[in-house]
């Protein structure tokens, strides 16, 4: 009976492994984002038992058709408007089918400015 011999098996190498962990690590800390992005308070439905004073209401149909109140405004005018109005009063928002996301952000970022408080309406 013949025995074969033994055959030494090498140990694995770890460098191979750190490398590649290393450029995962590499990888991931310059393609992610330490910066902070700018927030903007929306307030949910359930803050008060009733309103005292009625609502402002804001219609974005589109970039270019703004109006509040009834009142067709412009949106250069729109801080301007803000301003008229009562500091600490509501402003409900409503976005029309052809308003983009960027409009109502513009317009919530314009009623903070001027100290109103915002309840964004959902449209379509």
């Amino acid at each position: 009976m013949q025995f074969k011999p033994r055959t030494r098996r090498r140990p694995v190498g770890l460098t191979s492994l750190i490398d590649v962990i290393f450029l995962l690590l590499l990888f991931f800390m310059l393609a992610s984002s330490f910066t902070r992005y700018q927030a903007l308070d929306v307030s949910s439905g359930g803050e008060g038992g009733g309103a005292d004073v009625r609502p402002a209401y804001l219609r974005i149909h589109s970039a270019s058709k703004l109006d509040l109140n009834g009142r067709p405004l412009v949106k250069a005018e729109l801080s301007q408007r803000f301003a008229e109005l009562k500091e600490d009063s509501l402003v409900a928002i409503w976005s029309g089918p052809e308003a983009n996301v960027q409009d109502v952000v513009d317009s919530m970022s314009a009623a903070r400015q001027t100290g109103l408080r915002t309840v964004l309406v959902t449209g379509n």
